[in-house]
């Protein structure tokens, strides 16, 4: 009766227009007064306890990393070293704007941020191309996902936080699956081109490769830093100094210094910040950020609740009973993530289903760091499902069309998307190799 009430307290304040953070806030508070009163001070004390976590600050400074970047020059140059490198292909646009996003999502951890930030530079260049705004928007929107699977990862942050995994691990395990989803999304803008039968771009001289090469040189240097920081580098000895190896410094510490490199490469190399314009970009971004954490401050609370009433283990003791195996339970945690994704962002799925569904997950001996693959891919098709993919509306804001018409034209792409959930579901070693290799190698 509790969860009951619970969830219908929940849906009903979503259906009268409520925010997710106050739906989710609400009904927990609610529900407790009615069963399981918890005492004001508690919850106070619960959320300030969550949220002041160092993993967390990572979140709010891969947003303003990103941000900078953006306004900074960073992305005009990495969309220009990606054109330089694929725009001959056929659909050769369509696989540049795909490729920028694997460049962007390097560094910004969020997909509606690179959808932004690279929509606004190709979705301009592609309609004046030829290419029609169905093609253009339905590489960005779809391609822009990437943002959460190719480290550095919002998504894949909270999950470490929710469930106590290693958020180095996490990120390692995002590369080959980001790679590969990438690889994916640019076959499918060749195929779409050929369709369409646009006409192939002139191939770029060497010189004109090693002349983008070297604009986009400092911008590169970001995910360059954030990788070898992270992941660290092998045990060597080099002139009587010896180094024992490992990481040189946590995701957190990444996070800041993306944003302080950011900066300076704005202000000093690329030079099209200036302090006025970096107040800006504070003030455009803080909002978001206030927003992530307004949103988990009423998911952990939601989630501490369900916790107390012993919901999880329930959940657990009823697919042990069921003798459920381990591919139908992933099945219907698919299922159930891809309806939740039409109504929900990904921020709240993380923390508000995850820790329903992980112990039952590392019960069946299902990896977490596979599980949490798993999890993102499908935040990653509700990105781009209505009614409430973001994708979906940074998308419509940038090519001015209706947020269905930007649907339809994501469907043809979301296909890959769709493969790429079925691949990491059931081939763990996809996202298992390379945190196992690295791991082996320390």
């Amino acid at each position: 009766m509790t969860v009951l009430t619970l969830l219908v307290i929940f849906f009903a304040l979503i259906v009268v227009g409520a925010p997710i953070a106050v739906a989710l806030g609400l009904s927990t508070v609610v529900t407790s007064l009615l069963f399981s009163p918890m005492p004001p001070a508690i919850i106070g004390q619960k959320i300030f306890a969550n949220l002041d976590h160092f993993s967390l600050m990572a979140v709010p400074f891969f947003f303003f990393a990103a941000a900078f970047m953006e306004s900074g020059g960073l992305v005009t140059r990495l969309v220009g070293l990606a054109n330089s490198m694929v725009g001959h292909w056929k659909g050769g646009l369509g696989v540049t704007s795909v490729l920028s996003c694997m460049f962007f999502a390097a560094i910004s951890g969020s997909s509606p941020a690179t959808v932004a930030a690279i929509g606004r530079t190709m979705f301009p260049a592609l309609v004046k191309e030829g290419y029609s705004k169905d093609y253009a928007i339905g590489a960005i929107a779809t391609a822009g996902s990437i943002g959460i699977l190719i480290p550095p990862s919002i998504p894949l942050i909270l999950y470490g936080f929710v469930t106590e995994t290693s958020i180095t691990r996490l990120f390692i395990a995002g590369i080959v699956p980001g790679i590969m989803y990438g690889c994916g999304m640019m076959l499918m803008a060749r195929f779409l081109a050929g369709r369409l039968d646009y006409e192939p771009r002139e191939r770029a001289s060497w010189a004109e490769r090693g002349r983008a090469f070297r604009m986009a040189g400092p911008a590169l240097t970001l995910p360059l830093f954030i990788f070898v920081g992270i992941y660290g580098f092998p045990e060597f000895t080099l002139l009587g100094f010896h180094y024992d190896g490992g990481a040189v410094f946590t995701p957190t510490e990444a996070a800041i210094i993306a944003t302080v490199l950011a900066i300076v490469i704005g202000l000093w190399v690329y030079r099209e910040h200036t302090l006025r314009s970096l107040g800006g970009t504070i003030m455009e971004t803080a909002p978001r950020v206030g927003m992530i954490f307004w949103v988990a401050a009423n998911a952990i609370l939601f989630g501490f609740f369900v916790t107390s009433i012993g919901l999880p283990d329930q959940i657990t003791q009823t697919i042990l009973d069921a003798n459920m195996p381990p591919w139908l339970f992933l099945l219907t945690v698919n299922l159930l993530l891809v309806v939740v994704g039409f109504f929900m962002e990904g921020v709240p799925v993380i923390l508000m289903f995850v820790p329903l569904l992980f112990p039952a997950a590392t019960t069946l001996g299902i990896d977490p760091v596979h599980f949490a693959i798993i999890v993102v891919v499908n935040i990653e098709l509700g990105l781009i499902t209505p009614p409430v993919g973001l994708n979906l509306f940074v998308g419509s804001s940038i090519a001015n069309m209706p947020v269905l018409s930007v649907f339809k034209a994501c469907l043809p792409w979301s296909l890959v998307t769709v493969i790429m959930l079925g691949i990491v579901t059931y081939i763990p070693e996809v996202s298992l190799f390379l945190p196992n290799l690295m791991q082996g190698t320390n």
